[in-house]
């Protein structure tokens, strides 16, 4: 008889639950999630939990489940980067939900009515099946914090001081540059690196941070050579002549990165102080200047799923869009209030009292 392993991770308002088989490794999971989940013995009541994930070891034959010509293609995850993209194949029959995945014979049974995700798979110990399990953690909690009212920023999140320091913008424009200035120069604490989950509590607008797959740019690496040298990056910066381009990252293991940046304890919620929008470029000179006026840029820094878009990869949580509208307008209306600044230049940050003296909300 095999030993069960049971395992909850918290977040915010979502408990899930993972009923692991003994020989079943996700002790890489675990660590990627153990830097902002709160990790738990078993719950003696399961009621509240969105999800309960049962893995075992097995083949994983698609062909005894359904009907091998109803398959459509989707994928668990999509990036340039061919490690971290995961194709799949999705269908329906009654009430429950399959996916399949060739390359790791990985079988996901998704029965939403009574909240069991189970897991077979022929291949247990490969990345390639951490991403998976990740993934599909990642996308229950993502959409269970939607319906409960919290709003994504694309955002890193530094803390100090037992607030909350937001840096947002585009791709490319600067987050991880002024985040790693915050933390290594003005003794903040790394909170999150690019996504900051929002939310309302009594009045006051909040932060948690997100675990994700950290990537640095190379024009931002060329300031910490201490850092290029743990990640063991090959590189020749000079013959890079658009070094600021973000097409020039490179992906840092999740806990190398958190080795990297002093940060904040798992579970950690706190009041927004600051808003800052940084524009880094190859300048020799930074300059922080108050913006009266960000409206617009809340807006395009908001995610949410279009509520017409099949780009789910899975159903086993409908996001419930009239409801998560509703949020979004409310948090963007509260992040209007929150005072912020410009960041221009270098990224070498100047003093400034922004981010150099301590800031008590409410006087």
């Amino acid at each position: 008889m095999f030993e069960i392993k049971t395992i909850t991770l918290h977040f915010l308002n979502s408990n899930v639950v993972m009923l692991v088989e003994d020989g079943v490794q996700i002790d890489r999971v675990i660590d990627f999630f153990s830097t902002h989940f709160v990790i738990h013995e078993p719950l003696d009541d399961t009621s509240s939990c969105i999800a309960t994930i049962r893995i075992q070891k097995g083949a994983a034959d698609p062909a005894n489940y359904a009907d091998n010509q109803g398959w459509e293609s989707v994928y668990i995850r999509k990036s340039a980067s061919a490690f971290f993209t995961i194709p799949a194949v999705r269908q329906q029959i009654g009430e429950k939900e399959y996916l399949f995945c060739e390359h790791t014979n990985t079988l996901l049974t998704f029965d939403a009515p009574n909240k069991f995700i189970d897991i077979t798979s022929g291949d247990i110990t490969s990345e390639a099946f951490n991403l998976i399990l990740i993934e599909l953690i990642r996308d229950v909690v993502i959409k269970n914090e939607e319906n409960e009212g919290t709003v994504i920023l694309h955002a890193s999140c530094a803390f100090r001081n037992g607030l909350a320091y937001l840096i947002t913008g585009p791709k490319g424009s600067g987050k991880t540059t002024t985040i790693m200035e915050l933390v290594h120069r003005f003794g903040y604490q790394l909170m999150s690196g690019d996504k900051t989950f929002l939310f309302e509590k009594n009045g006051v607008l909040m932060a948690s941070g997100w675990p994700d797959y950290p990537h640095i740019g190379i024009g931002t690496l060329t300031k910490y050579p201490e850092v290029i040298k743990k990640v063991n990056i090959n590189m020749n910066a000079e013959e890079i002549k658009d070094i600021w381009s973000p097409k020039h990252k490179v992906a840092v293991d999740p806990q190398l990165f958190r080795e990297l940046m002093p940060s904040s304890e798992p579970g950690v919620q706190c009041p927004v102080a600051y808003i800052f929008y940084p524009t880094v470029s190859s300048s020799p000179h930074c300059f922080i200047e108050s913006l009266s006026n960000h409206q617009d840029r809340i807006g395009e820094n908001i995610e949410t799923i279009p509520e017409n878009s099949d780009s789910s990869w899975n159903h086993y949580i409908e996001v419930n869009h009239d409801k998560l509208q509703l949020s979004v307008s409310k948090i963007t209306e509260m992040l209007e209030q929150v005072q912020a600044f410009r960041i221009i230049g270098s990224g070498v940050l100047p003093e400034h009292e922004s981010i150099s003296l301590p800031l008590h909300l409410g006087g």
